[in-house]
């Protein structure tokens, strides 16, 4: 192996901890009167984030957010001209859930 240029560092060393994992998260969308089933898939460094990818659908609409496969809560947006969230705790699972933290598609 050469050794690193001056001013970089070689693969695998670090004199730092190494870099926060981001969680996977997973707003998980069923199908109602305001749109079809979805699932968004998104990395982020907090929760609060899926209140950003949250905001560009209908108000009324509701979700389940998942937390590295596990429910962390529900979330609705209440009114498109008012910045307003419910949040409440998750509602129960059902078959359709993801069960790890692959959200592998089942049959």
């Amino acid at each position: 192996m050469n050794a690193p240029v001056t001013g970089q560092v070689a693969a695998g060393t670090s004199d730092g901890p190494a870099p926060a994992r981001k969680p996977t998260l997973m707003l998980h969308y069923d199908e109602d009167h305001i749109g079809l089933e979805k699932r968004l898939l998104f990395e982020a460094a907090s929760p609060a984030s899926a209140l950003d990818i949250a905001a560009g659908e209908a108000a009324g609409r509701s979700a389940r957010l998942f937390v590295d496969g596990a429910p962390l809560c529900s979330l609705l947006k209440a009114d498109d001209d008012n910045p307003y969230w419910v949040v409440a705790a998750p509602t129960a699972r059902t078959r359709a859930d993801p069960v790890s933290a692959t959200f592998e598609e089942k049959p």
